[in-house]
């Protein structure tokens, strides 16, 4: 008998050890309600649940840092596939080096980084009582601007979009400042409270400026990155005007290190099924998200996060931290 029970363990080992997720999965956001964060994880949690009824995502909005903060008590969590978190590609690969710095006590690849779940190209808007409308208004604004100019910002690939605006066109930088939100959702609604005063610009994911957008209460300017989007046929691309804005908006799901492989494998598989489901990519057009389906396997999200460090972190880090909030 035991021999038997050998045999048929080694035939079928699947069978023998396959995880199911727990009843709860708590899912660590580092940023306030109604990020892209968090609005795609809740979309992907409820199909993956009509799959395993049984299984609960519990999102968590631990805002503060950049990220830094769901990031911190996230990695503290045992590395079972009880809980998840969903950072922003700039904020927890590139930023947090470099403005959270003296509070981060972990490096980026502390963690076990599954796949990609998604990209959302940055729009930069202006306030409807700005009087710029085009990206040629846009960049002469900055450069020649004689009074003080504020940006809403929500997240590190934001803050990097900026710094790379202002360090390109050499602008006035005591004239022209940066304003950091919890989340890129309180970012644009500040831009959209703009009325003369206050942040007259915000840089964040369309997928999130989108609402505002079509209720009139902002006006898309450009896009960041290469990728013209369908459904803002009349946007142009940031680069037209400012060659090398070649930053997005992206998500990745993180286990914790020493996660063990049959519960990696699991959110691999399920993930990924449910990311390129047709659910998802519906929901994914309506939001103007992309899916890089190359970045669905671990090796090529880590060459994406490569890139990315060694183009941006040299660029931010040439920063006077000191001068922050002047």
């Amino acid at each position: 008998m035991k021999r038997l029970l050998l045999v048929f363990m080694l035939l079928f080992p699947t069978f023998a050890f396959a995880w199911n997720p727990p009843e709860t999965v708590t899912v660590y956001i580092g940023y306030a309600p109604g990020s892209g964060n968090e609005v795609s994880i809740r979309k992907l949690a409820a199909i993956i649940s009509e799959k395993y009824p049984k299984t609960t995502f519990v999102v968590k909005n631990m805002p503060g840092g950049d990220g830094l903060v769901a990031t911190k008590s996230f990695i503290r969590q045992p590395a079972d596939g009880s809980s998840i978190t969903i950072p922003s590609y700039m904020s927890h690969y590139v930023t947090n080096e470099i403005w959270q710095k003296q509070l981060k006590d972990y490096q980026w690849d502390d963690v076990t980084n599954v796949m990609s779940l998604g990209k959302s190209p940055l729009v930069i808007v202006a306030g409807k009582q700005s009087k710029i409308r085009t990206s040629e208004q846009f960049v002469k604004y900055i450069k020649t601007t004689d009074h003080r100019i504020n940006f809403a910002l929500g997240g590190g690939a934001h803050r990097t979009t900026y710094e790379y605006i202002i360090e390109t066109l050499k602008a006035d930088r005591n004239l022209i400042k940066p304003i950091m939100f919890n989340g890129p959702q309180p970012a644009v609604e500040s831009a959209a409270k703009y009325d003369g005063t206050g942040t007259e610009f915000g840089i964040m994911p369309i997928a999130i400026a989108n609402p505002l957008i079509q209720a009139g209460f902002v006006v898309p300017i450009a896009f960041t990155g290469e990728r013209t989007m369908p459904q803002y046929p009349d946007v142009p691309l940031l680069s037209k005007v400012l060659p090398g804005a070649n930053v997005y908006a992206g998500w990745s799901l993180v286990l914790q290190k020493g996660t063990p492989k049959e519960v990696v494998d699991w959110y691999q598989k399920e993930f990924k099924e449910a990311v390129l489901s047709k659910a998802y990519r519906d929901w994914c057009f309506q939001n103007i998200v992309f899916i890089d389906e190359s970045e669905l396997e671990t090796e090529n999200l880590l060459k994406t996060v490569k890139q990315l460090r060694e183009t941006y972190l040299p660029i931010l880090e040439k920063l006077d931290l000191s001068k922050e909030g002047q």
